[in-house]
């Protein structure tokens, strides 16, 4: 019995799994590229943003290196 219900079970799981990939292939491309589009630009925001805060004056290795070059 249990060896059943586990094909049975599987069957199910076969099943349910088949329909989320007839979605994908039936998902439009100027939709898919859309999400691209704006995952890319989310991305590029992201490092823009890491960099500025890189960049920042205040920044203790700055002032510490600055700090050196007055002193000599």
């Amino acid at each position: 019995m249990g060896v059943l219900e586990v094909a049975i079970a599987s069957l199910i799981w076969a099943r349910r799994g088949e329909q989320p990939r007839d979605e994908l292939y039936g998902t439009d491309i100027g939709q898919f590229l859309g999400r691209m589009v704006v995952a890319l630009a989310v991305f590029a925001a992201v490092i823009t943003g890491l960099q500025i805060a890189a960049a920042r004056p205040d920044d203790p290795k700055i002032i510490a290196d600055r700090t050196v070059a007055e002193a000599n």
